[in-house]
């Protein structure tokens, strides 16, 4: 696997994350009105590991 792969599933893990914080508050998961404390953690960690991706990218084809 390479860094550029390996930043790409950082990227997707991420985004995916994001998508299932929006999906799980639509179908009401939550008892807590709106974007609440656990979720903006999580969204943090989404967004953690959506830079941690990007930064992964440009490194290319070296073996991660």
């Amino acid at each position: 696997m390479t860094k550029r792969q390996l930043g790409l599933v950082f990227v997707l893990m991420g985004i995916a994350a994001i998508i299932a914080l929006f999906a799980a508050d639509i179908v009401g998961a939550s008892n807590f009105g709106g974007v609440g404390p656990l979720h903006r953690l999580a969204m943090a960690g989404a967004i953690l590991s959506i830079l941690v991706g990007l930064s992964l990218l440009p490194l290319g084809d070296r073996p991660a």
